[in-house]
């Protein structure tokens, strides 16, 4: 079954996000550590303009998919499996604010307190929160949209790929 465009724009930003963050990491250290009062802001930037939200259930997810690790060589233990996971989501739930840390590091590695708090506040703006709010409308939308694009432009693809092959006597 192939992927759904969604699917495989949700992996192309995951790949990007690796990508980068690799590169970046490559990059010679030459920005001194964030302070900490550009870390809270920057952490407080996280959670106002929703990126945090973006990895609820990340921990649920990884905590789950390291049980199921043992499940291929213990099948029969799949009900154990699953409730000694369930069981241990909430010790690990506890280390999500070291997700946020790490976004916010890369905030605060690349901007100013003043110019973190400028972001904040739009954040905290109306307009800012609308944007928060709308954002996945928005995404759903504009992928919604992409699929039919694609769809449309493979179809003239395929059509102007026909037309030129019959050019070249061959009738597809």
């Amino acid at each position: 079954m192939r992927p759904s465009l969604a699917h495989r724009l949700g992996g192309g930003l995951f790949a990007l996000i690796l990508t980068t963050g690799l590169a970046i990491a490559q990059q010679p250290a030459a920005a001194p550590a964030p302070t900490a009062g550009q870390m809270q802001v920057a952490r407080d930037l996280v959670n106002a303009n929703g990126e945090a939200r973006a990895f609820n259930g990340v921990i649920a997810n990884l905590v789950d998919g390291a049980a199921l690790g043992f499940l291929q060589s213990n099948p029969d233990l799949a009900p154990q499996l699953r409730d000694v996971a369930l069981a241990l989501r909430p010790e690990f739930e506890k280390r999500q604010a070291e997700i946020i840390d790490m976004v916010a590091a890369s905030y605060a590695q690349r901007f100013s307190e003043a110019e973190l708090k400028e972001a904040l506040a739009f954040y905290k703006s109306a307009t800012g929160q609308k944007m928060v709010n709308e954002r996945p409308i928005i995404v759903q939308q504009a992928v919604q949209n992409i699929q039919a694009w694609s769809s449309k432009l493979n179809a003239d693809a395929m059509e102007r790929i026909r037309t030129e092959m019959k050019k070249r006597g061959y009738d597809l």
